[in-house]
């Protein structure tokens, strides 16, 4: 903390002398600290930049705000301190889901955050449709073969059928006209964004562009809704869900092929994204719903 006091010494945008702030840290594989000024939430938020990824994850936050706005959180720029180098972002309302999930116990209250999450979902990705320089038309049959071969080369064996499924598929998909290739923000779910009474903030995007593959987002997020089960038999039918069809028919992607953009998440997500500690137990939980959706495609 005292290095992070000493770091805010150095810029000019502080409105209050230093003494008046408190700093807060979350400790998670990057740390990130808060610095409030005495309200509730946070009026800046600092990262350190240690990473090429990282610091890419902060330019891409940069070309973002220019084009969502207020969607996502206003990025100060970059500070630098004994070598070290941080990125600022101003704090939002709100909270994230952690904390506040307890007060959505009743069906209105989930249903009432589910409808702002879709929302935002879509007001997200209509904002990055309009930089035409990031829409292109691409072939899905040859994003899900390379997500299939990414997979094959962390697997020592494969589920049995799933050969011959993503065959299928991939003939399938190649007699459909091509889609629009969209930008995902990788990780849009309820752990990645900040919940506020009127707004959400979308946050985090080191995986941003992981696909252009439509509906990746939209497959993200459902998973992750309160009414969504944790049973992977459930988890299965999400492709029927109202707002993924709806998606579907509005980029002009037949019906008959959401099923195979959600094997295309499942096989991306079961990469090289969930290898390691940190997301095992999510791996462990992936690994049951592609068993469970190969059993619906040959049942």
């Amino acid at each position: 903390m005292l290095l992070i006091r000493q770091l805010l010494k150095t810029v000019s945008f502080l409105e209050k002398p230093i003494w008046h702030y408190s700093i807060a840290c979350i400790s998670t594989s990057r740390p990130v600290y808060l610095v409030f000024d005495g309200s509730e939430h946070p009026t800046y938020v600092l990262r350190k930049l240690s990473t090429d990824r990282e610091l890419h994850s902060h330019q891409i936050h940069e070309y973002l705000y220019r084009l969502v706005g207020d969607l996502v959180p206003r990025p100060m720029g970059t500070l630098e301190y004994a070598g070290e180098k941080y990125d600022v972002q101003e704090g939002v309302k709100g909270l994230p889901w952690f904390q506040i999930k307890s007060k959505f116990f009743t069906e209105d209250a989930r249903a009432g955050l589910e409808r702002k999450l879709w929302q935002t979902l879509k007001d997200f990705q209509s904002a990055l449709r309009s930089d035409s320089n990031k829409i292109t038309s691409f072939l899905p049959h040859e994003e899900l073969r390379q997500v299939y071969e990414q997979y094959k080369k962390l697997e020592q064996s494969l589920e049995p059928g799933l050969e011959k499924l993503v065959g299928l598929a991939m003939n399938e998909l190649a007699k459909m006209p091509d889609c629009p290739a969209i930008p995902q923000h990788g990780d849009f779910c309820l752990n990645n964004v900040i919940i506020d009474t009127q707004n959400i903030t979308v946050i985090d995007f080191e995986d941003f562009e992981i696909t252009k593959m439509p509906m990746y987002d939209h497959f993200t997020l459902a998973l992750s809704l309160p009414s969504s089960s944790p049973s992977p038999d459930r988890a299965v039918k999400i492709a029927t869900l109202e707002e993924i069809v709806n998606e579907a028919k509005h980029l002009g992607i037949p019906k008959e092929a959401i099923q195979w953009h959600f094997l295309h998440h499942i096989l991306l997500r079961l990469g090289p994204w969930s290898m390691g500690e940190k997301r095992s137990t999510y791996r462990a939980w992936l690994k049951q719903v592609l068993f469970r959706f190969l059993e619906s495609q040959t049942s």
